[in-house]
């Protein structure tokens, strides 16, 4: 369903719940700020809008239930949530038991928790990955972020930044998008590496920009495919980023299938996608 359909939706809630008893329809801001990362979503043009997401758990689950469900999930992962976050430079919410973050934390585990269940538990064990943060209204350095790495704290965060407003397979590409970060971090100690490697894998002539943060606050558009060896247009900003969109598209079933067509003719993308196999190979093999 496209953007403008969801924004239609809205509209409509808002409409009923002024003629029904029920909880109070959100306020001008609310829907204002809804349009606003509706539009401002970055995998909104590459999103197929019917894939859809099971809900964990019952639609009245309280948050309290929510996170028991989390838990149990994620220690069969050889993992555990965190509900908080204290890092400099970061800020965050916790989920309360109001409605509107009842459904924001259903929303964000019907993603979270598939994503990370697609992984082998010793991935996780290899990298030192033991956390994963949960929680709302995420920003680093003041710029809003639906996701991000914190092996500082041997976990990546992912956040409900008015989630029902964006792309749900795009959240998925961003939880796995995040995660190699992480693996990469916990490989060469460093986010930035330069690979010579891939490097090595890309067509004569390609450049990288200035890094990911560049691209935020601009209205960017993430589309794929845009030149041969690159998967998106995000993964131009940066060797750093190219990876990590890389691993991104290969591990969400929802654009997984452009990847594997973009390879057929590509082989420069071909060779960066069997790469980023072998780590992931090598990461389950370890143990």
């Amino acid at each position: 369903m496209p953007a403008c359909r969801l924004l239609s939706c809205l509209a409509l809630a808002l409409l009923s719940a002024c003629a029904s008893v029920g909880p109070p329809a959100p306020s001008v801001a609310d829907a204002q700020a809804f349009e606003r990362a509706a539009q401002q979503d970055s995998m909104r043009r590459e999103c197929d809008w019917n894939v859809r997401y099971a809900p964990v758990a019952p639609e009245d689950a309280s948050v309290a239930q929510l996170q028991a469900i989390a838990t149990a999930r994620l220690a069969a992962l050889q993992l555990a949530p965190a509900w908080t976050l204290s890092m400099p430079g970061s800020a965050a919410h916790a989920f309360t038991e109001s409605a509107q973050d009842r459904a924001g934390l259903q929303l964000l585990l019907s993603i979270v928790l598939p994503a990370m269940e697609r992984y082998p538990a010793r991935v996780f064990a290899h990298t030192g990955l033991r956390r994963v943060v949960l929680v709302k209204d995420l920003s680093v350095d003041g710029q809003r972020r639906l996701a991000m790495p914190a092996p500082e704290i041997d976990s990546v965060v992912y956040a409900d930044n008015l989630l029902a407003a964006l792309c749900p397979s795009g959240m998925e590409l961003r939880v796995h998008h995040e995660y190699y970060h992480f693996i990469e971090y916990r490989l060469f100690n460093d986010f930035y590496y330069r690979d010579p490697a891939w490097q090595a894998l890309n067509p004569p002539g390609t450049a990288y920009g200035q890094g990911g943060a560049t691209a935020y606050g601009k209205g960017f558009q993430n589309l794929g495919h845009p030149h041969p060896g690159l998967v998106s247009l995000y993964a131009a900003y940066g060797p750093e980023e190219d990876k990590a969109e890389v691993f991104g598209w290969m591990m969400t079933p929802a654009y997984a299938l452009r990847l594997e067509r973009w390879t057929a003719f590509d082989p420069a993308l071909l060779a960066k996608r069997e790469k980023l196999r072998e780590v992931l190979g090598t990461l389950a093999d370890s143990y």
